[in-house]
C-alpha cells in the first residue's frame, strides 16, 4: 500500500510540475487560431519571478494558457532577433552594453516597458488586455475566460 502511495504522489508530481508550454515569435504559425498572451520581464525583475512562480503553481491556469493562448515569455533587454508580428518587423536597440527590443516600446501604454508587463492581443492584432505590474492567477484566469468568451466552469 505504501508503494502505491507513493508511485501515485510521484506521478501526481511529475505531472503537477509541468511548466506552461511557451511560444516564441518565431514559432507562432503564419495563420493564427487564438490569441497572443504576451508576459513582459527581465532577469532582474523580482516581481516578474513571483509572477511566474505562481502561473506554474496552478494546474488550471497552466491548462488554459496551454490551450486557450499562445503564451509568449519576451524579455525585451536579451532579445536580439528581428521580431516580425502583424507583418512589421520589430529589431533590437543597442545602446552601449545594453537596449530593449522596439516590439517592448511600441506594445508599451507610455512608450517605456515596465515590468512585468501583460499583453494579450487577437489573432488580428488588436490588444484586448494590457496590464502593467503583477496580476494575481486568480485574476489571470478571469481575464482569459471572460476575454476568449469561455464558461467559467469549463
Amino acid at each position: 500500500m505504501k508503494i502505491l502511495a507513493f508511485i501515485f504522489i510521484m506521478i501526481f508530481g511529475i505531472f503537477n510540475s509541468q511548466k506552461v508550454k511557451h511560444y516564441g515569435f518565431e514559432s507562432l504559425p503564419d495563420k493564427l487560431d487564438k490569441p497572443i498572451l504576451i508576459y513582459m520581464k527581465t532577469d532582474w525583475c523580482s516581481i516578474c519571478k513571483i509572477q511566474i512562480y505562481q502561473i506554474e503553481k496552478d494546474l488550471e491556469l497552466k491548462n488554459l494558457m496551454d490551450e486557450k493562448v499562445y503564451f509568449i515569455t519576451f524579455n525585451p533587454e536579451k532579445s536580439k532577433k528581428s521580431i516580425n508580428l502583424f507583418g512589421k518587423n520589430y529589431d533590437y536597440i543597442s545602446n552601449g552594453n545594453s537596449g530593449i527590443h522596439e516590439l517592448a516600446v511600441e506594445i508599451s501604454a507610455h512608450q517605456k516597458p515596465v515590468y512585468p508587463s501583460w499583453i494579450l492581443i487577437d489573432k488580428d492584432g488588436k490588444v484586448l488586455f494590457y496590464q502593467e505590474g503583477m496580476v494575481a492567477h486568480q485574476q489571470l484566469k478571469s481575464i482569459i475566460k471572460n476575454l476568449l468568451k469561455i464558461d467559467p466552469e469549463g
